[in-house]
């Protein structure tokens, strides 16, 4: 057997062997517009850009992913390739044939890539010199071709009517271009670097090649397997999904080389497709998401397994040397708690909303509340609405909208309303004021002997009189407590004549007239006897202010 030096010893002898087919995630999925996303790579010297996803490439149908390369078909029939980035591994498998038109299918080999155009024709790019096993020598007339794999030093077409052509393999010697005879009701293939697959239209898996050396078990397919639906091919393991959403890994059989990439995760289903990578295996579940295992050991782990946290609406996968790549988008959710009851009236206050993909998110109100950056004031009672929005970018789509809605209770107010002096019956009117901390305007009303209107008060009559001071609230404030003040009203003093009158008699006429007995002074005099009110300072029939005090001069009667 003659191969190029150190074939099957390179780890970097991937598959590949994606069909490039166009995997659907299930109808129930929305479905915006996806773009390939590429990760793993990590840690990789030099790095050829496997996993740099060229921009632009948003409405891609099909991707594979080869050892140096990664491809995608466009909705428009044409292929972008990206990778081979390191000068020692291009061997042109990047370099697209110019106008390269009407692809439907595409598959990337080792060092090479193939595509498969609407007229059932094979265009192959790539193998140079020293990668040439003859698996870009597309055979001559080929045609019928329904759907492509490619391999490491062999490709591999199936043909409409259920028939597999293989071609390359020149000095490899593997058995993996031995189509066995009379292989027939073909529905789909799959190419690794030691070994072939195809899937037979009874739901059967057939293998062959493993020889000189290959052999780590990937040519065994398991007895009994049947009602498979898809296949993929990697150097040391062969994959097998089941009719009823499940994955069957066979292979790994080469101790060191066994990196968990045959070990699938426990409770695995609802899968649609698969693919088959050097140290790890790829499951596109009908949910759009995508599990990915193996990547055991620290070599083999190049990140490849850490599926990207918020891809989704997966519909497409591709597992190849160090990149995994899928059709999907990126996804994100905005993370925003609860917000608490608030009071009008209350200070400004911070909200604060993320994003799952870090990008800043954005604030809007609605109610009687505004928001400005991440301050929210409160312009009233009611309900207020507050929306976290991200918007996306070139990377990331729109994150669903998060609202929260909180209380805003109506504030509390108070009357400041002074105490009011006693009155005289008869008194002019005059008027009251009390304010409300709410600026709010205040109304009064009267009770007993008094009457009210507006903020002027009427005294009906002698007694007592009660202003009772309230604000009702309106939207935004509650109702005041009411305030009442009271004050008595008093009788006017009528000034009676006590001039002439003895003194104990004039002060009770004087109390009886609602007045009161002022400064008392003597005095002789020739003609009243001693006792007499001789003079008031008050002129008698005057109406004065209840309780005024009227001042007496008494006579001492005559000098002796």
């Amino acid at each position: 057997m003659s191969t190029r030096p150190g074939l099957l010893l390179r780890l970097c002898a991937l598959t590949a062997l994606s069909v490039g087919l166009l995997f659907t995630a299930g109808a129930a999925q929305a479905t915006p517009v996806n773009r390939p996303i590429a990760w793993g790579c990590a840690n990789i010297f030099p790095n050829a850009g496997w996993c740099n996803v060229p921009t632009g490439l948003s409405g891609a149908t099909a991707i594979a992913a080869g050892l140096d390369h990664s491809l995608a078909l466009k909705g428009d029939g044409t292929v972008v390739a990206w990778g081979c980035g390191n000068p020692s591994a291009d061997f042109g498998q990047c370099n697209v044939p110019g106008g390269l038109s009407g692809v439907t299918a595409i598959a990337a080999g080792e060092d090479y890539s193939l595509a498969l155009k609407s007229d059932g024709t094979v265009v192959a790019w790539g193998c140079g010199f020293p990668t040439d096993f003859g698996q870009c020598s597309v055979p001559g007339g080929l045609s019928g071709v329904t759907a492509i794999a490619a391999g490491q030093v062999h490709s591999l077409a199936l043909k409409g009517d259920g028939t597999v052509v293989a071609w390359g393999c020149d000095g490899a010697g593997l058995g993996l271009c031995n189509v066995p005879a009379g292989l027939s009701g073909v529905i789909a293939i799959a190419a690794g670097p030691s070994h072939s697959l195809a899937l037979k239209n009874d739901g059967t898996v057939i293998a062959w090649g493993c020889a000189g050396g290959g052999d780590y078990g990937q040519c065994s397919v398991p007895g009994g397997l049947s009602g498979v639906t898809a296949i993929a091919a990697n150097q040391y393991d062969s994959l097998a999904l089941k009719n009823d959403g499940t994955v069957v890994a066979w292979g790994c059989g080469a101790g060191s080389l066994d990196f968990g990439q045959c070990s699938v995760p426990g409770g695995l289903s609802g899968v649609t497709a698969i693919a088959a990578g050097q140290a790890h295996s790829l499951a596109l579940k009908s949910d759009g998401t995508v599990v990915a295992w193996g990547c055991g050991g620290a070599a083999s782990n190049l990140g490849e397994c850490n599926v990207p946290n918020g891809l989704c609406h997966a519909t497409a996968i591709a597992a190849g040397f160090v990149q995994s790549l899928a059709l999907a988008q990126l996804c994100q959710t905005i993370a925003f708690g609860q917000l608490p009851t608030e009071t009008y009236g209350d200070p400004d206050f911070g909200v604060s909303a993320t994003a799952s993909s870090g990008l800043p998110v954005s604030l809007a109100a609605s109610g009687p509340c505004t928001v400005s950056g991440a301050a929210v004031h409160l312009t009233g009672a009611g309900s207020c609405t507050v929306t976290a929005s991200q918007a996306g970018d070139a990377n990331y789509n729109p994150a669903p909208d998060v609202s929260q809605t909180f209380a805003i209770a109506k504030a509390s107010q108070t009357i400041a309303f002074g105490r009011l002096a006693n009155k005289t019956y008869g008194a002019p009117d005059f008027r009251v004021s009390a304010r409300a901390s709410s600026g709010l305007p205040v109304s009064f009303a009267g009770s007993g002997h008094c009457t009210v209107r507006g903020a002027t008060v009427h005294l009906t009559g002698a007694g007592s009189c009660t202003v009772i001071a309230s604000q009702t609230g309106d939207a935004r404030h509650n109702a005041a407590p009411r305030v009442s003040r009271s004050f008595l009203i008093r009788l006017p003093c009528k000034v009676p004549k006590v001039a002439g009158k003895q003194l104990a008699s004039a002060k009770r006429t004087i109390a009886t007239r609602h007045c009161r007995t002022g400064k008392v002074g003597h005095a002789y005099s020739r003609k009243h006897g001693r006792g007499i009110v001789l003079s008031q300072s008050r002129r008698p029939g005057r109406v004065l202010p209840a309780g005024s005090k009227i001042d007496l001069v008494v006579s001492r009667g005559r000098r002796r």
